[in-house]
């Protein structure tokens, strides 16, 4: 498991943090929430053509805070969004040629 620690000092990037967190049932969310098509569409890298407060009201699944925790972590809303958007930069690659 990554620490904070490791990614506060640079020893590995954003994506390779967050990564960590994301599981199906967070992918399951997004899609349940914004939509498979509404991601594939998105014209912006880090989807902020998708209002923030969609992001904000996704939640996360059980089990992932307790995985933070673990990671010398805490839970905030701007981390769940970091989350949540890895999720869904996942979904886009994996689903961008099949739509």
């Amino acid at each position: 498991m990554y620490k904070r620690k490791d990614y506060m000092s640079g020893k590995i990037t954003h994506r390779q943090y967050y990564t960590q967190f994301v599981n199906d049932n967070v992918k399951n969310m997004i899609i349940d929430s914004i939509g498979l098509n509404r991601l594939v569409n998105s014209k912006d890298e880090y989807f902020n053509d998708i209002p923030l407060e969609l992001w904000d009201i996704i939640g996360l699944p059980g089990g992932i805070v307790d995985k933070i925790n673990r990671a010398g972590d805490y839970y905030s809303l701007a981390g769940q969004v970091c989350i949540l958007k890895e999720a869904a930069r996942q979904l886009r690659e994996n689903n961008i040629k099949k739509l």
